[in-house]
């Protein structure tokens, strides 16, 4: 277990640089889209002088609708940093690896001397890989009433339509795509990114552990992985529905769908293993 914490202790400071530039980023971009939308909505408030009266207002709301944390949501300013996180995360899934065995003096061959089992260093991997996606969700909720206060203090009461941090949570598709307000949803969600990490692992040890027919492999493999994630739903809808006439109730699409999951985890884990111990080369 210490070499364990070590490991991932040792992933995280190989990262923390980057880390923490998206965080920074995350900040400033979602802050510049406050300032943005609130601006831009205050500007057409004031051309159409809503403060003159009472009449000039309501005619300013019935045509623009108030202002709510939502305008900011949807601006680029905020949603980019986001999608940037989701992308570096994706492509770190790969480099994980991939640094350490094209980096300066192949140092995957010194990881792998280390005196551990191969597979305290895969598991270390992936590890790290759910703590930075879960610190960077954790810091964007953080940021979320931090930033509701800041936008709700600078626009003006009887332009404004206070949300909560939670019904901004609840009804927003980005925010309930990455925090499921459902718990069958939120098993589902992160069952399948967590599977995804070990199948992508899988994927790389094959092509590290055959090279250009690992990569064929790792392709037929991944297709595998998906064919079955979503064999269920493709039964339910294309054979019982049509032929029988009933389908399967929605729980019982879920607990097959976890039941998949934890099938293909094992078996990428028991594939990723073997590989690791008796394929794969430095």
């Amino acid at each position: 277990m210490n070499r364990f914490i070590k490991l991932v202790n040792f992933e995280i400071n190989r990262f923390i640089k980057l880390y923490i530039g998206l965080l920074v980023l995350t900040a400033i971009s979602q802050f510049v889209s406050i300032f943005i939308a609130k601006s831009d909505y205050l500007n057409r408030a004031e051309q159409a002088k809503y403060a003159s009266s009472s009449k000039a207002l309501e005619e300013f709301i019935s045509v623009n609708g108030t202002i709510s944390f939502h305008h900011v949501t949807n601006n680029i300013f905020f949603v980019a940093p986001i999608a940037i996180c989701v992308a570096l995360m994706l492509l770190y899934i790969f480099m994980i690896w991939y640094r350490d065995y094209f980096g300066k003096n192949t140092f995957i061959y010194r990881l792998f001397m280390v005196p551990t089992s191969r597979m305290t260093i895969y598991f270390a991997k992936a590890s790290t890989i759910l703590i930075m996606v879960l610190s960077l969700i954790a810091y964007q909720f953080i940021l979320l009433p931090i930033e509701i206060t800041i936008f709700e203090n600078s626009v003006p009461s009887e332009l404004l339509s206070k949300v909560s941090t939670v019904d901004l949570i609840l009804n927003n598709m980005l925010f309930t795509t990455v925090l499921p307000s459902n718990f069958i949803q939120f098993l589902l969600s992160y069952g399948v990114g967590l599977v995804s990490i070990f199948a992508i692992f899988t994927v790389i040890l094959l092509e590290r552990s055959f090279r250009w027919k690992g990569i064929l492999m790792g392709i037929l493999y991944a297709a595998f992985i998906v064919i079955v994630l979503i064999s269920p739903i493709l039964i339910n809808e294309l054979v019982l529905m049509p032929n029988n006439g009933f389908s399967l109730y929605p729980n019982e699409v879920f607990y097959i769908e976890l039941g998949l999951i934890g099938l293909i985890t094992a078996i990428s884990i028991m594939l990723s293993k073997y590989l690791l111990q008796n394929k794969v080369s430095v």
